[in-house]
């Protein structure tokens, strides 16, 4: 079949000239979406400097600090608890003293 077409000479030849592939053909980067445009715009204006980066870090690190300090103060506090004995419930009794009352003494103290 392929012989006849040649023979014939009635082939057309189509060729297509496919070139690189460049980020500027884009359809994003032709029109790009309202969000990204706004960021980009942020981007462009909220250059920092030296200065204000040092100062970003430092302001990190002296809250770091603070809350290393809350924490360490914090298991302090939660190891002093463990470590003090219970009488701060206030649902406990006075501490017993080892001697047992009967219930004949108690009636008869209360006499008195």
């Amino acid at each position: 079949m392929s012989s006849s077409l040649s023979d014939a000479g009635g082939t057309r030849a189509v060729a297509f000239e496919v070139g690189p592939p460049d980020a500027s053909d884009s359809l994003i980067r032709r029109h790009p979406p309202r969000k990204f445009q706004r960021l980009e715009d942020q981007q462009q204006a909220n250059t920092i400097t030296q200065e204000q980066l040092e100062e970003k870090q430092a302001t990190a690190e002296r809250r770091r600090q603070e809350i290393l300090t809350q924490r360490v103060q914090s298991a302090k506090h939660r190891s002093a608890m463990r470590m003090r004995p219970d009488n701060d419930d206030g649902d406990e009794v006075e501490k017993d003293d080892g001697v047992i009352e009967t219930a004949a003494s108690i009636t008869s103290e209360n006499e008195l």
